[in-house]
């Protein structure tokens, strides 16, 4: 069996892995492997488990977060020099295409969903509605 056989099939989010080898399994491009290896090598992090793995790149469905500005502080792996934009939607494809098993699917799905709703609430068309409503109110 691979490795990324092994970790699909344990199906657990909270076993912990050397994180070359789940680096390996995810399968992340140069780029962003580099820079995550380099995050968790300031670290000291030379295991990981799938759930902390995720927590690097966007935070828990459960955590609660009051504004979408504050939404990106709680993004650990923004901290890292040279991680932006362009690497960060890149990591989050990544992540979205593996197949690291049943659990790792709907926890990611649950993660992108919030990630979704917070950047919905800062779109400008809402906020134009927003502004509108506001000043219905105070008529």
């Amino acid at each position: 069996m691979t490795t990324i056989e092994i970790i699909r099939n344990g199906n657990n989010l909270d076993v912990r892995w050397p994180s070359q080898l789940l680096l390996d399994a995810v399968g992340f491009r140069a780029r962003v492997r580099s820079r995550v290896e380099d995050y968790l090598k300031e670290r000291g992090m030379e295991e990981l488990s799938l759930r902390e793995l995720m927590g690097l790149f966007l935070p828990s469905a459960s955590e609660p977060i009051a504004e979408f500005s504050a939404f990106w502080l709680h993004v650990p792996i923004l901290r890292q020099p040279q991680f932006g934009p362009y690497l960060y939607d890149s990591a989050l494809l990544t992540l979205t295409d593996s197949d690291m098993g049943l659990a790792f699917s709907s926890e990611w799905a649950s993660r992108i969903c919030k990630l979704k709703l917070y950047e919905l609430r800062e779109a400008p068309a809402n906020k134009r509605l927003q502004r509108t409503a506001k000043k219905r109110r105070d008529r």
